[in-house]
């Protein structure tokens, strides 16, 4: 049993300060590019990215947002303005807080999955800078296995769970 305490403290480590957001249909309607990124049925948990560059990539599509606000309103009114600001400025303004506070997002049939904490902590080993999917998984598989998370002939996991795939990879 203790190597499982340190798992699960060590985890809290990992994920401290980090929110995660369930991909309901209202937060997909007002913030449009988590539907693109949200498409990939094995996508089940994502992040943008964190820190001064998401703060200042943020930035820049909110800027490059009014200033195209700008050049359609007199051609397409108020009505071109609240889509611009709809379509580039809420992903902008989201890139903006994710660079401020972590946040991942995870498809709702996996929010109330028994293997959130895991999809929270490979969303968190790539916010705290590591890129390559590959990697996070060969460190995941160092931390756990099919056999400690008990997923073999599990019925409650989905059967499109890229997990239980990944940490099975040599």
């Amino acid at each position: 049993m203790a190597p499982r305490l340190f798992i699960d403290s060590d985890r809290h480590r990992v994920t401290s300060g980090m929110m995660t957001l369930s991909l309901s249909k209202p937060l997909r309607a007002l913030v449009p590019s988590l539907w693109v990124s949200s498409l990939p049925r094995n996508a089940i948990g994502f992040s943008f990215e964190r820190g001064k560059r998401a703060v200042a990539i943020g930035c820049f599509l909110m800027g490059a947002n009014a200033l195209l606000a700008a050049i359609l309103y007199p051609a397409a009114g108020l009505v071109g303005v609240v889509i611009s600001v709809w379509l580039v400025g809420s992903t902008g303004a989201l890139m903006v807080a994710t660079g401020l506070r972590p946040l991942a997002f995870v498809k709702p049939l996996c929010s109330g999955c028994r293997l959130l904490p895991i999809i929270q902590e490979h969303e968190a080993i790539h916010l705290a800078g590591e890129a390559s999917d590959d990697e996070v998984w060969k460190l995941m598989r160092t931390r756990h296995s099919c056999e400690s998370l008990r997923l073999h002939g599990d019925p409650s996991i989905c059967w499109f769970c890229p997990i239980p795939k990944r940490l099975s990879e040599h």
